[in-house]
């Protein structure tokens, strides 16, 4: 029982980090899009979809770290490892979009295929790839965060952002 809940903890642990930085990503997506279409109103079931929405993406990173097509640059330079990294997840939330807005089609056309000869139709694009720049960006953040953890370290990388500002002037 205690290797059960030493699992469950460490499993959390790691899984935190991607989570929190989604769960901020897509409220800021969200409210990015809200001012767009000039609506204000916040649900807690929009809330309540960003943070399952977070959870669901944090566990798929995880996963998806593990997987071998995103370790194929890690023995080689930190900047090829980054890149490959980028290009992955950029494709991968392309496809994601694509998925979200072909949802609500879904369900206007009653059927997939009828919706997806819609979806590039009825997209409205300046949105799409506003959110698109947005989340990539943020990515490419995340992924650079990321990677400089597991260069440098973790205690070292936290000695670095929240250290004593006295100790790094005195070195």
């Amino acid at each position: 029982m205690k290797k059960a809940l030493l699992f469950i903890k460490k499993e959390l642990l790691e899984m935190l980090p991607p989570t929190i930085f989604f769960y901020v990503m897509f409220h800021i997506v969200l409210l990015i899009r809200k001012i767009m279409a000039e609506e204000y109103n916040f649900t807690v079931v929009t809330a309540a979809t960003v943070g399952i929405a977070a959870l669901i993406l944090g566990k798929s990173i995880l996963i998806a770290d593990a997987l071998p097509l995103f370790n194929w640059f890690r023995e080689r330079r930190l900047i090829h490892n980054v890149v490959w990294r980028i290009c992955l997840y950029v494709s991968i939330v392309l496809c994601f979009q694509f998925i979200e807005a072909l949802i609500p089609l879904t369900s206007k056309y009653d059927t997939i295929s009828i919706a997806s000869e819609h979806v590039l139709t009825e997209i409205n694009w300046p949105q799409f790839w506003t959110s698109h720049i947005i989340i990539v960006v943020l990515l490419v953040f995340y992924i650079l965060a990321t990677e400089a953890i597991s260069a440098i370290g973790r205690k070292e990388f936290i000695s670095l952002v929240f250290g004593s500002a006295k100790n790094k002037r005195n070195e």
